[in-house]
């Protein structure tokens, strides 16, 4: 896992691609008081709203944690290959060897954003729950998972 600085320099990377990704085309996302409070701090940090493919998938991922930390990893990965799929320019190749880190660069933005919006943590509590050794046991667990259905939906493809 990285240094705390260089999370926090990718995440800031991150929110910036984010929100030029969302004033460039992008439709923004109604806002209601309700929608206000369930974003608590999150929607005033960055100044706009989080996108709306964001929002659908921390949904997801809140849904999918009622059920086990694994189900909302690997939520999050399926998720997260359809985005990338959608928009690769989220990938922040600049700062990565390859596609598969960057990747994993903005999952692990999105997580500590995700805990952010789900629980009102701050930045460096989420960073503290994203670098836990049981989590990160959690993660590789999740992504195993992913790649095995993954693999399976390849197979049936042939």
């Amino acid at each position: 896992m990285a240094s705390l600085n260089k999370q926090q320099k990718r995440a800031k990377r991150a929110k910036i691609k984010a929100k030029q990704i969302n004033i460039h085309g992008r439709k923004p996302l109604e806002q209601d008081e309700e929608l206000d409070n369930e974003l608590g701090d999150e929607l005033g940090e960055i100044g706009e709203p989080i996108p709306e493919y964001t929002l659908a998938m921390f949904s997801k991922m809140r849904d999918a944690e009622a059920v086990s930390r694994n189900e909302m990893l690997v939520t999050l990965l399926s998720n997260l290959a359809e985005i990338i799929s959608d928009q690769p320019e989220l990938l922040d190749m600049e700062n990565a060897d390859n596609e598969a880190m960057a990747a994993t660069h903005l999952a692990a933005d999105m997580l500590i954003d995700y805990r952010m919006w789900a629980d009102g943590m701050d930045r460096d509590a989420a960073q503290a729950w994203l670098t836990d050794p049981q989590f990160i046991t959690d993660f590789g667990t999740a992504l195993d998972t992913y790649r095995a259905s993954v693999d399976a939906e390849e197979e049936k493809a042939e």
